[in-house]
Parts: C-alpha cells; structure tokens; sequence
C-alpha cells in the first residue's frame, strides 16, 4: 500500500496523500516515464488479496467429483475441523480499477453520503444479538459495488473440482480468508432504517436496509400506514430481484410483514429460525395456529399443515376486503440449531429442493430473525446451484460480496460460510436425483444399465460412487476430532469403552450418539447406536448393532428409557453360531430371560418366511435414583430372517413396521449384526416408502446420503442401493394395481349414483 502513513478511507479505500514517487486516488500508479501507458491499467493488486486468489486457483487434483452429472472415483479423507466462528471483520486495503477507469462492469448504486468508520461496522459486526445465532438470512446476488477489484480474478471452482477444493482447505484458512476479505457493512446510506420513527421496527439495532433497494409498502396517510419495513431485494443468479431478504417481525412490525406478503404479491415464505431459541423471542408468529387469525386489514387462514423431520409446510390463504384470496405457502425449516449450523447439509438440501420445486408467483421472501445469516446462507446456495447448472461452476466470493451488496451482514460467520461450500456440493450431486412416481419404472430400468438414448443416464454403479464419496463424513461435516476413536468418547474414555464395540470401525460419532442416563455408581452413558430421523421427527429412530454379551444390559436401559415401541432386528438367526452375540432375548415363551435389573418375557404372535413377530413386556428391579422410571415396557420386535432379505420381503417387514408403530410418537431400533448394513437398509428403505406415500416422489440419494451422513457403513455395497429402487418400484406397481381396483370401485359408485 503507497498511501501516505499506510493509511487510506475505510470505505472506498482512496488515499488522502501519497508517498513520494506514487499517484492516483490509490496511490496504484507509480509516476516514472513510461510510453503512453493507461494510468488507470496500471492497479495493483493488494498482496493479501492475491495471496486468496492464489490459493483459490490452485484447486487440488480431482480425487473423485461428487455431482450426479459427472461421475469420478473418490477416495476417504481425513477428519478435518469445523468451528463455528464470531463474525469478525478486518480493515482492507482497496485497489480498484473499475473506478480508476470510469468504467464499472455494472451500473454502480448511488455512493454513501456518510462514510462509516471501520470501527463501527467492527462493532456491529458484534452486536448481532449474541452472535445472532451466526445463521441468518441467505441472499444472494447482485447488485453493483464499487470495490469491484474483489472480483477482478476468477475464483469459480468447476464442480467437477468441488470436492477436492473443499478437502485442499479443510485444515487451512481459506475459506476464512475469503469470508473476511468481503465488508460486512459495504458503506451504503441507511437513512431511513435509522430514523428514529423506524427505530422500532428494526428487531436488532445493527442491521439496517439500504435505501436503495429496501422494501417500500404503501403509504396510507390516514391509517398511519408508512412505508418502511425491515427488508430487501436480493438479486438471484441472473440478476433480477428475486428474492426478498427480511427479519423475523417482531411485534411493532407484525401487521407491516403481514402487509408485505399481501403488497408483494409473495406466493412463497421460507423461514429458518424457531419463534423462540435459548429462551430469547428470535419471531413473532405471523400465521394462525388454527383457523384464522386478522392482521390489520388482513385475514389469514390456515389451510392445511405437513409436518417432516426437519422442516414443516403451511398452506395459508390471505384475504382483503374484495379482492380475490392469495395463497402463500410457507417453508419453516426446524433443525437449524442455535448460533450453530446444521450437524449435516442433507436437510436442509431436501429442503431446498422442496422449497424451488413449488411453483409460486412473487419473490421469494426469505427470514430468520435479523435476515442475514441464515437467510444470507440459504440464498447463496439458490444462486450457487444456478450458478452451477448455467456455467459448469461455482463462485462463492463473488456470490458473498454480491449478497453484501444488497443486505449488509449476509453470512454472519465463517461457520455459515463454510458450510455453504458443503451443502452447494450435495445440492449440485442431487439436482435432479428426485423421481416422480410415473417415472419411477423408466429410471429404473436407466439405472439398470438398460437400454437408453439419454447420453447422461447413470447406472447404479455411478451413482452408488457418488454417493458414496459425498457421503464421506470426513468431507461433508468435519469434526475437531482427528482420530476415528475420538467419535466414541473422549479420549480418557477410550479404553473403557472398548469392549462394548464389535467392530472397530464402526463407531457411533458423538453427535448423533443416545446417551443413556446411568442408574447405579460406577455405570457408563455409552452404548454403540445412533439417533437418525424418520419423516415425521428428527433424531426419532436408532440404529445399534446385535448386544454383545457384556452390553445386553445397555441395550435394555436404551429400550426403557428412550421409549421404545418396535425393535426390528436382523442376524438374530446367527446366535447359536456366533458367541458375540449376547442373551437378550428369552429362550422361548415360557422362559423369561433375567439380565441384571431386567427381566424380559415374550409372547410369540404370528411367523412367516420373512420375520417373527414377538410381544415382548420388560420389567425393570426397583433401582434407587431420580433418573430411574422402574415398572413395565411393553414393546413389539420383529425378528427378520436374512436369507430371505429380498426387495418383496423388506416391503412386507416395512408394512409390518407400519402396522406395529402405536403412534407417531413410537421410537423404533433397527438392529442387526454390525449396527449398519441390513438395519440400515430397512431403515433408510421405510423412509423412502413414507415419502413416496406422501410426496408421490421417490427420494433415494437425498435419503441415503442423510442416513449416511450419521452411520456412514449403511448401504456399503451396490446390491443395497440396487435395493432401494427395487424396493419404491415394487411398491409403486403396488400402487398402480391399487389405483386400478380404485378406478373399478369409482365406476362402480358411478353407477349406483346413476
């Protein structure tokens, strides 16, 4: 830098004065004869900004491209670590040539009035509300800034690269040296947001619209109706205004969102924050619980209610006066954890499918509660997936600076920054993979190997490798632990949990871990099994291997106290031959079995060729302590026998599973020999009949890879994955024959009306 005593504005970068021998608003050309040059074609580029470029073009070799359209070999990683971050920002020198030459590449937006000082955007960068949950509002593209230098270098990575950039920065800084290189605040007039008769309106003090582009309502002098409200237009891919980033109302603003939806004739909500998180108000709940509910001059009505794992869909219907009813449907995704990101990018993937797929008029309305975090994030990955399918590439940096131009604190953290690269690698690896149910026979047989004119159908071996690379736990949620064993516990742990493992490496990994409250001195919360969701709830159902003889008592205390309706166990069949597997359940009908505090009887119901079902009540000892609930459990388990493990079979157990669970509310274990592979496979099998059953759509990667994401061994061959398909194909001619015998039954009716 060659401005005089290193210094230079904090918001647009020019120099006051410069050092002898250096000219220009940059102090970026050096005065020495030359022939003719163009001063403004002489800028330098700040080391520090082409030390990032640097490293960003270097992208590694391509170990093995995780996307579904392009197909490569992949090989494990190492764990890296993952910190979530506070928003920290750091002075910048600007070098910019697009200023130099009068000649920006897009139309620039009127400049600041008031410059700020660095050290207020340093300040509010931390007042968010603690931290404001580090996740806000996504937004996404652009709009003109005129630090354009940050996005002279081409810093797209292809998508065939992804996966191997996203590995060659896992242990460095890199994607915190690009997060903080973008200005949180870019310096533009935010005369309106601050106003004192708007301060209220505002849920945190910090994060203001500009003016340029904030959401105007209409004005109604005699309601005392004004214009502003806490909110923006974000450009998409393309550059048009697609989307709308907003805050969370509060409750001065209510009936103003409200009027929001209505005004701008939004046709889709996206939400990503709980009303309340940490006991602090984050939303004010602007729908109906039930019925309908009057915002000022609004009527909403609550229309229907679909309640997933990890997000839930409201159907609302607005009406004014007259003027003929809107419908809005709004996307709340639920499993956005506090000042956190999500354990794992797959949800909110699906998420973001479902949300694109819905066809729907008006901008895309985006909240959390302050509007940029979260919702900065989710937009990003919009534009990105754009990005990729327009141009084979992504480009982050310039993605962020783009959204910071429209909202200011777009992707609070590098955490949410990090985590964008994640899930823009699954969403790219899934475009697409979705099958509706009419099209479910031709995928089939496309991924069979079948005969086929689309040049891009993939077999069940490509696609299987793609997942399975992508579904590497090392890539897809790195963990601060470096050592596999580490998942299990601590380290002062290690030893004593080594022998309640029957296999080395498959381990439960901490996060997803059931820890089970102990109930006598000296006994241990640790047992090999795995919390995954179902479609209705997340962290639901566990996946366990068969008790070995020394954790038969750790797997009652899981059925007891996680409330366990249904076991479904597999292997069962090998307990005579293989003596790591423990006692656990009674010899026969007449025997109860006795293991310790419990005791377990069983009564046999029915058999056929693929399971046994049993009616199994256990009875806990009276056992000293607060953390106990002594008495009964009845459960039901279903004994499945291998040798028959074919997709007809599976589809008759997963029927039973239906018919066996009590309520909603009904915890199931999946068990088998290992904890992965057959239980898995009906794990994962159960919930792609459930989504099918209700989204008429068959979801095989996005379920997988989910379910992977948590027990990365679960479908560890091609046969398995084969299965799935086989599997949803099986049942949806299933479906056809029943729609058929409907057709039948409706012309029958038919007739009787006749």
């Amino acid at each position: 830098m060659n401005c005089l005593n290193q210094t230079c504005n904090s918001t647009d970068g020019k120099c006051s004065e410069c050092i002898d021998s250096w000219s220009g608003d940059f102090c970026d050309a050096e005065e020495q004869s030359s022939e003719g040059g163009d001063s403004g074609g002489g800028a330098l580029i700040p080391a520090i900004v082409g030390a990032v470029v640097a490293v960003v073009v270097i992208t590694a070799v391509i170990v093995g491209i995780l996307c579904w359209r392009r197909r490569s070999g992949a090989k494990h990683e190492s764990r890296d670590g993952s910190m979530i971050e506070p928003t920290v920002e750091t002075g910048n020198t600007y070098s910019n040539p697009a200023l130099d030459t009068g000649k920006p590449e897009r139309p620039s937006r009127p400049q600041s009035r008031q410059s700020k000082p660095r050290s207020v955007i340093f300040a509010k960068a931390q007042e968010v509300d603690d931290g404001e949950e580090s996740e806000e509002d996504k937004e996404s593209e652009s709009s003109e800034n005129p630090y354009t230098n940050i996005l002279t270098d081409d810093t797209s990575v292809p998508v065939e690269d992804l996966k191997a950039y996203l590995h060659q920065h896992s242990t460095d800084s890199h994607f915190k040296d690009e997060f903080m290189a973008i200005p949180m605040d870019l310096g533009q007039d935010q005369n309106h947001g601050v106003a004192a008769r708007n301060s209220k309106k505002n849920r945190y003090k910090n994060i203001i619209p500009y003016d340029t582009n904030r959401v105007l309502l209409e004005v109604d002098e005699k309601r005392k109706l004004a214009d502003y409200i806490n909110a923006s237009y974000v450009k998409g891919y393309n550059d048009c205004e697609t989307f709308i980033a907003s805050q969370g109302p509060n409750d001065a603003i209510l009936n103003d969102f409200v009027r929001m939806l209505w005004e701008q004739n939004t046709g889709r909500v996206v939400m990503l924050t709980h009303l309340v998180e940490l006991g602090k108000i984050k939303c004010t709940m602007y729908w109906p619980e039930d019925g309908e509910k009057t915002f000022g001059e609004i009527k909403m009505h609550l229309l229907t209610t679909q309640v997933f794992s990890e997000y839930t869909i409201r159907h609302l219907r607005l009406c004014k006066g007259d003027e003929s009813p809107r419908d809005v449907t709004q996307f709340h995704f639920t499993a956005w954890p506090d000042k956190s990101v999500p354990e794992n990018p797959w949800g909110l993937v699906d998420f973001q499918q479902r949300v694109m797929a819905e066809p729907g008029h008006g901008r895309l309305l985006v909240h959390c509660s302050a509007g940029v975090g979260r919702t900065g994030t989710f937009i990003a990955l919009c534009n990105l997936l754009k990005e990729a399918e327009a141009t084979g590439k992504m480009d982050f940096r310039s993605t962020l600076h783009k959204l910071r131009q429209d909202r200011m604190h777009m992707i609070q953290t590098v955490a949410q920054y990090t985590f964008l690269h994640k899930a823009a690698l699954v969403g790219h690896m899934t475009s697409g993979t979705n099958i509706r149910v009419k099209d479910i026979s031709a995928k089939f047989q496309s991924l069979e190997g079948g005969a086929s004119t689309d040049k891009s159908a993939r077999t069940y071996q490509q696609e299987f490798d793609d997942l399975a690379a992508v579904c590497d736990e090392d890539t897809i949620m790195p963990h601060k632990q470096s050592d596999g064993a580490e998942h299990v516990y601590g380290n002062e742990k290690i030893l004593a949990n080594k022998g309640k493992d029957r296999l080395s490496n498959i381990l439960p990994n901490n996060t997803y871990r059931p820890i089970l409250a102990t109930e006598v001195k000296n006994e241990d919360d640790y047992i090999n099994a795995v919390l995954v969701p179902n479609i209705k709830r997340n962290s639901q159902d566990i996946l366990t291997q068969l008790p070995l003889p020394t954790t038969v008592t750790d797997f009652w205390r899981l059925v007891t106290q996680f409330k366990v309706g249904l076991v479904v166990a597999f292997d069962v069949d090998c307990r005579d031959t293989d003596e790591s597997i423990g006692d656990f359940l009674p010899e026969s009908d007449n025997n109860p079995l006795k293991n310790g505090r419990f005791e377990i009887s069983s009564t046999t119901v029915s058999e056929n060729s693929a399971f046994k079902e049993m009616s199994l009540s256990v009875q806990k000892k009276g056992i000293k302590g607060p953390s106990t609930s002594n008495g009964q459990h009845d459960l039901t388990c279903l004994l499945c026998k291998n040798s028959t493990l074919d997709p007809g079979s599976i589809l008759e157990i997963i029927n039973k599973i239906k018919d066996c669970r009590s309520s909603e509310t009904c915890r199931t274990v999946y068990m088998c020999r290992n904890g992965a592979e057959h239980c898995g496979l009906v794990c994962i099998q159960s919930i792609l009949l459930d989504r099918l059953e209700v989204d008429q759509c068959l979801t095989v990667p996005l379920v997988v890879g989910a379910i992977k994401a948590i027990r990365p061994q679960v479908i560890p061959t091609v046969p398995e994955f084969d299965v799935e398909d086989e599997v949803g194909n099986d049942d949806d001619d299933d479906d056809d024959d029943d729609d058929d015998d409907d057709d039948d039954d409706d012309d029958d009716d038919e007739d009787d009306d006749d």
